[in-house]
């Protein structure tokens, strides 16, 4: 990574310390460089995760004054209880009470960015850019999704829309995260609208290629496909691995009768993948066959070290 993305990966984790009570801030900050997920709730200590792990910090257990501190310092929360950061893609969701009134604790999402992590990419997405990103949560699958975009916008500019869902890819705030290059962004304001605002990208934005994170329910599995007529696209979804998205029911307007997509890449952890011809793969798997990649890449990515950050 050159120095200028290590200076945004370091200025993107200072600004989600800024926002935690100190004793919660002092515990994350010396290993926030590999942290995926943090966790407060009320009555509980502070669980962080690194490396697919949670680890118990029983030093802070999290309180009314904890919860409430951090809620005063968030902008605002949407109406799916999650929160962003002006300028970063970490997202915050909220826990809410019984009642809905109150709130029980909060998840913390640290978002990645690596420049140059898809470069491995370029010949195939350059050949066909049409991806599905597969994967288990927090394993990196939105972290290599924004590369890919960078990467995609660097030869089509903006005609490559980014549909932001919680504002997970390009951030919060006006400006989008440099991390997707040229990129354009669009805005998701509510889950549920989702499919809708994809069908609005493509009508009004002159978008060539559609970038999504989280495809997730049959409705929008079906507008994909729908649209894959009239741009390219790429996108992630969570599963296991590529066997057990492709046998999701939700989801088999993506792969029935024949695939929307070139290529499927299995995301197993930051930096190391397997790629496939989506085609090959799904006959593999009618004919009862596992499906075989047809490139791997797996150098594992050390994180950016915080020992900048004040």
């Amino acid at each position: 990574m050159t120095g200028d993305g290590q200076d945004r990966v370091l200025a993107d984790y200072e600004r989600l310390l800024r926002l935690l009570p100190t004793d919660i801030r002092q515990v994350l900050r010396p290993v926030i460089h590999d942290t995926e997920e943090v966790k407060l709730r009320f009555g509980l200590p502070l669980k962080i995760k690194h490396h697919g792990t949670w680890h118990k910090y029983p030093g802070v257990v999290v309180d009314q004054h904890h919860l409430t501190d951090f809620r005063s310092r968030i902008d605002g929360i949407r109406d799916d209880n999650r929160a962003g950061i002006d300028g970063t893609g970490h997202r915050i969701s909220r826990v809410p009470s019984a009642d809905g009134k109150g709130t029980d604790g909060f998840t913390i999402r640290v978002a990645r960015f690596f420049s140059g992590l898809a470069a491995w990419l370029r010949p195939s997405l350059h050949q066909a850019p049409s991806l599905l990103i597969v994967g288990r949560a927090g394993k990196g699958k939105s972290t290599i999704l924004r590369d890919v975009a960078r990467l995609l916008g660097e030869q089509w500019d903006a005609n490559v829309t980014v549909v932001d869902t919680s504002n997970e890819v390009a951030g919060d705030g006006r400006i989008p995260h440099p991390g997707i290059g040229e990129c354009d962004r669009y805005f998701v304001p509510v889950k549920a609208r989702q499919h809708e605002v994809m069908l609005e990208v493509i009508a009004n934005n002159s978008c060539h290629i559609l970038v999504i994170d989280e495809v997730q329910t049959r409705e929008e599995a079906e507008t994909l496909r729908h649209l894959s007529v009239k741009a390219e696209v790429v996108a992630t979804t969570h599963g296991d691995d590529l066997t057990h998205v492709v046998r999701n029911g939700p989801l088999g307007a993506l792969f029935y009768p024949t695939p929307i997509f070139r290529w499927a890449l299995h995301v197993r952890e930051l930096g190391v993948y397997d790629l496939y011809d989506l085609r090959e793969a799904v006959c593999a798997l009618q004919a009862g066959r596992p499906p075989t990649p047809v490139a791997s890449c797996g150098a594992r990515l050390q994180p950016v070290e915080p020992a900048t950050v004040h």
